[in-house]
């Protein structure tokens, strides 16, 4: 398969009409929904237009710690303990890679198994730098050790309610920086964007119907569906999206979502997705 790069404006163009348009029961018919898509394109939102209520802090703190990502956290101190040795790079050493996905619960595929370093996984990167971001972490030059909030996250104190908001919001981020080779543009990233951000307003999109078999269709857009609809369920499964007809992020956890989306770069100088 030929993948042309660097075509962010026509696959946004082309993948929006998923927001609810659909070609048949079994397939998606793309083409046919380009032009309306261009000419009609579906209400922008940026991070300015979110307006948040603030939460119960109780209430914050309970959802947070009820999220995969969070407790993925709490494992990963666990398996911590005192302390772990490290690569020069600041990474946990080859041999205990595989021990450490199994303990915080991810689970490795062939070519993470065969790699050299935990750099080149990043599952489990994602964590390990959101840990050292919400200071659960600390590293010196041959060790890591338990950081400043590394107690109180771990026993989800009252205290540790900024450290969970920092972790959750580190992790959600590097959901729209990923390396797959697939990601040949920006477009799935931004359109999943808007779809995140729609849901914490009042006009929350509504679910995305299965995407169907390839079939005589555009290959390159049939892929790009397939993830966008990937990523939406991966967030579903972390817990801080839901779905119910509608996507929503629930409200105790609208301040960590909005600061992920906020730092994104679609939305760094005129509040406008790129």
């Amino acid at each position: 398969m030929c993948v042309t790069p660097h075509r962010t404006g026509r696959d946004l163009a082309k993948v929006i009409p998923l927001f609810g348009r659909r070609g048949s029961h079994t397939t998606w018919d793309f083409a046919d929904d380009v032009e309306p898509a261009v000419e009609s394109p579906v209400e922008r939102v940026t991070p300015h237009d979110i307006e948040l209520a603030t939460p119960d802090a109780v209430d914050e703190l309970a959802a947070l710690t009820a999220s995969k990502p969070i407790a993925q956290l709490r494992s990963l101190l666990g398996w911590l303990g005192s302390s772990r040795p490290i690569t020069g790079r600041g990474v946990p050493r080859p041999g205990s890679v595989s021990e450490m996905a199994k303990a915080i619960g991810v689970e490795l595929d062939m070519r993470a198994l065969k790699s050299r370093s935990m750099l080149e996984i990043p599952g489990l990167m994602t964590l390990w730098d959101a840990a050292k971001a919400a200071g659960l972490i600390e590293l010196t030059s041959t060790t890591a050790v338990p950081g400043p909030h590394a107690h109180e996250f771990a026993h989800s104190l009252p205290g540790s309610l900024a450290a969970h908001r920092t972790a959750l919001s580190h992790v959600i981020r590097r959901h729209f920086f990923s390396k797959d080779p697939l990601r040949q543009s920006q477009a799935v990233d931004v359109v999943a964007g808007q779809i995140v951000l729609a849901a914490m307003t009042s006009t929350p999109r509504t679910q995305l119907p299965a995407v169907g078999p390839a079939g005589a269709g555009d290959l390159y857009e049939h892929i790009e569906a397939l993830i966008l609809r990937g990523m939406l369920e991966r967030f579903i499964s972390d817990g801080w999206l839901v779905c119910d007809g509608k996507y929503e992020v629930p409200q105790p956890l609208r301040p960590a979502v909005l600061d992920a989306m906020t730092s994104l770069p679609y939305y760094d100088t005129d509040g406008t997705s790129r």
